[in-house]
């Protein structure tokens, strides 16, 4: 659906990485009838500018510090109804979709989703032409090795590097490995940002 009786539909982008931000800024606003409002680097900055004024529809990360996405969404659905929720994922996760489908969403995409299809699914959304959109999918595989996973794990749950060895039945060296394994991959240069990468990515969950 394109844009109807000349009205704007207003948009929010929230998303903690200021060059996601910016994409999705300028891939919308150069399609005739969307206007990009505000921006927004986490849900509670979302929040307050949602309740300054309403906008039809909240782009919004998933994962993200101090209001995640599911938190951004409850919160708007108090201070702005009208405000549609659309939910993004770096790595779509199932579960993730069939919450975000239980607990009122627009919609939920991954972030690689080709620009077209993305703007599409907005102008459906704002449109009213779907109760729920959403790409077909399976859970997005980890970059880790079970066995890094299972060192993750453990990690996550406080454990030192002797207390992972004796857990997992194999040497405190073995474990250090993994370790460099794992922060390689993730692309973090200590034990505590994989943790906490992992579960921005969705890699761990609570």
């Amino acid at each position: 659906m394109k844009q109807e009786n000349g009205k704007t539909v207003s948009l929010i982008v929230i998303d903690d990485h200021p060059m996601v931000r910016e994409g999705l800024e300028a891939m919308l606003s150069s399609e005739r009838g969307f206007s990009v409002g505000a921006l927004a680097a986490d849900g509670r900055e979302a929040v307050e500018k949602c309740s300054e004024r309403p906008f039809d529809i909240a782009i919004c990360d998933i994962r993200m510090p101090v209001f995640d996405g599911f938190a951004t969404l409850e919160k708007l659905r108090e201070i702005s109804p009208s405000t549609k929720v659309l939910l993004m994922a770096g790595m779509p996760l199932v579960d993730e979709e069939e919450r975000a489908r239980r607990e009122g969403a627009a919609g939920y995409l991954p972030k690689n989703i080709d620009g077209d299809r993305l703007i599409d699914a907005v102008w459906k959304i704002a449109g009213g032409e779907t109760d729920f959109i959403c790409e077909e999918f399976t859970d997005a595989p980890s970059p880790l090795t079970d066995r890094e996973m299972d060192v993750l794990k453990l990690v996550s749950q406080g454990k030192q590097r002797d207390e992972i060895a004796a857990a997992l039945g194999i040497g405190a060296e073995s474990v250090k490995t993994h370790m460099k394994g794992i922060m390689t991959r993730l692309g973090c240069p200590n034990a505590t940002g994989a943790v906490a990468k992992a579960y921005r990515l969705g890699i761990l969950r609570v």
